[in-house]
């Protein structure tokens, strides 16, 4: 068991691939709108085309988090983990306030974010 790591991975901790966990989602997605009879997932709709998790995750918590007034200032902090990823071993390009936090100590702004959602 994997105590620690990226929240969609296999048993070893490995990341799973993006598209594998998109379908798993969609899947569900098309499984609750045919068991439903709400509009919580409109018939009309074709989960597999309309939905997609690329950007949904990261959009919908930062919707919600203005929603609920949190700072633009702690939502860039939030999402600081996409310059890291997209420099791919090269140093990202970052303000200089965000290069020097170091992300542990960051605990209390972070939840900032959670908290608020």
């Amino acid at each position: 068991m994997v105590n620690h790591g990226p929240a969609f991975s296999d048993r070893l901790g490995k990341v799973l691939d993006l598209s594998w966990v998109e379908m798993e989602i969609l899947d569900k997605l098309h499984e609750i709108q045919s068991k439903t009879s709400s509009d919580f997932i409109p018939q009309d709709v074709n989960v597999y085309e309309d939905y997609g998790i690329s950007r949904s995750f990261c959009r919908g918590a930062a919707t919600q988090a203005r929603n609920k007034g949190v700072s633009k200032n702690n939502i860039d902090i939030m999402n600081r983990w996409r310059l890291e990823e997209h420099a791919r071993g090269h140093k990202p390009m970052m303000k200089m306030q965000d290069h020097y936090s170091e992300i542990r100590q960051m605990v209390p702004t972070l939840l900032r974010f959670s908290k608020a959602l």
